[in-house]
């Protein structure tokens, strides 16, 4: 007799092959992972998981200013949220509407790691942006904490996408590292050249881009 967790691994499976029935390309082995959902009744405690790709995370920024850990963002990405009043969704247990618990982990980690910082709100002043820096580890980025199985997740940054400007207006640069020497390099428009390793992080950075440590395909191969 299955195992709960058995089950749930054979959910997650049968999820990403009817995905892959869809969607098989080159791109989606680089950069498509999959989401765990969890959401439980609090009344009966029925627990109703559904599994979901995504090609990039979209992570909430809990500061307006100053600054944050990149872990922080992940930690406000995957809490438990109360779902309640007008959001209580129907229990298939108890067959009514119930106050339920949503939560979210990782249940696939992809080769490429892209991370969209939501710096962007229409809730927000001055255009709209949220400028606070968020300080996101150069290597070995775990995200164990995050995980709903066992399989590897440490990642090692490769390049950034800034934004300098507001929601309305604005000027895109990338910083990139050199896939053989290490050095990290500022691409604006036309313009190249060596930077200082130390100046990635900024309150400027808008996408993130990781690549799983240990991965068989180098950086040279895998960066599109």
């Amino acid at each position: 007799m299955w195992t709960s967790s058995a089950r749930r691994q054979w959910r997650s499976m049968e999820a990403w092959k009817r995905f892959l029935r869809l969607e098989n390309s080159k791109f989606v082995d680089l950069f498509v992972g999959q989401l765990k959902a969890t959401l439980r009744c609090t009344v009966c405690g029925h627990e109703s998981v559904t599994f979901d790709p995504f090609w990039d995370l979209s992570l909430p920024i809990p500061s307006r200013s100053g600054q944050v850990r990149l872990q922080a963002c992940f930690d406000l990405f995957t809490k438990e949220e109360v779902l309640d009043g007008d959001e209580k969704p129907t229990c298939s247990k108890c067959q009514k509407r119930q106050k339920c618990t949503r939560s979210l982990s990782i249940q696939k980690f992809p080769r490429i790691l892209v991370v969209h910082l939501k710096r962007f709100s229409t809730q927000e002043r001055f255009g709209g942006k949220l400028n606070t820096t968020v300080d996101f580890s150069m290597n070995g980025l775990d995200l164990s904490p995050y995980s709903a199985g066992q399989t590897p997740c440490r990642y090692s940054l490769y390049g950034v996408a800034n934004h300098s400007g507001t929601l309305l207006s604005g000027h895109y640069t990338a910083y990139c590292r050199h896939p053989y020497t290490a050095e990290w390099y500022e691409y604006n428009d036309s313009r190249v050249h060596v930077m200082d390793q130390r100046n990635v992080n900024s309150g400027k950075a808008y996408v993130l881009f990781f690549e799983l440590a240990g991965s068989k395909h180098r950086s040279g191969s895998t960066h599109v």
